[in-house]
């Protein structure tokens, strides 16, 4: 369970609360976002996850770009969540690689379920991507308005077939939120579920009854998994 677009100390505690896995800071993203943290932000922020919880940073861009923020941040894990193309995202899995750090790339889906990247078929660049060194794919949707935060959840035909012919962990994101987090997981079985704007009160403010709510939604379906 990872729970995006943190932008203060605040809502770090509240995650850390409620039992979230994975704390994700959108950091100097190439367009404007709502949810924009500078790398001296982003690092601060990062330094107050506890042990055992895992830190990410979304962003995009160039390859000299995205390894200096890593520098400057030092998360877990890297989200290239922009227009990378495949090279690129090869280069940087490589390099983040031997700096221990993990590379998720996001499958951007448009409202026709083609990709927002150089190869516009889902499965086919699902594929590709396995051979560049990415730890993870992230299904989220996109619109031309907003890259993502849309609030809009991804055509789940599109993503469970993403599913079977990937031979990553596929992450689920776009459009997830307390009321429709238990049928979603339910229908996908994803790998992992991403949240931003759905646990929100307002653009980079979090609910604390939204994020309670979602997380103990999730915690119910594992447990159901352990009791079988």
């Amino acid at each position: 369970m990872k729970i995006c677009g943190l932008m203060n100390p605040k809502d770090v505690g509240l995650c850390i609360h409620a039992g979230v896995h994975m704390f994700g800071f959108v950091v100097e993203y190439p367009v404007t976002v709502p949810w924009n943290l500078t790398k001296v932000e982003a690092g601060e922020l990062i330094q107050q996850a506890p042990p055992f919880v895992s830190t990410c940073v979304v962003t995009g861009g160039s390859i000299e770009k995205i390894l200096d923020i890593v520098t400057e941040t030092c998360p877990n894990v890297v989200q290239l969540h922009y227009k990378e193309t495949l090279q690129e995202v090869r280069e940087i899995a490589c390099q983040l690689k031997l700096r221990g750090i993990k590379t998720i790339k996001a499958l951007r889906l448009d409202g026709e379920g083609k990709c927002d990247f150089e190869i516009t078929n889902p499965v086919m660049a699902a594929r590709e991507l396995a051979k560049t060194g990415v730890s993870a794919i992230l299904v989220d949707s996109y619109t031309p308005s907003r890259p993502g935060g849309t609030g809009v959840t991804p055509d789940l035909a599109t993503f469970r077939i993403i599913q079977q012919e990937s031979i990553l962990p596929v992450i689920l994101a776009g459009g997830l939120n307390q009321a429709n987090i238990l049928p979603l997981v339910q229908q996908t079985h994803p790998y992992a579920v991403d949240v931003l704007s759905g646990v929100e009160e307002i653009p980079g403010h979090k609910d604390p009854e939204k994020v309670i709510g979602f997380m103990r939604n999730v915690q119910s379906l594992a447990i159901k998994d352990i009791d079988k």
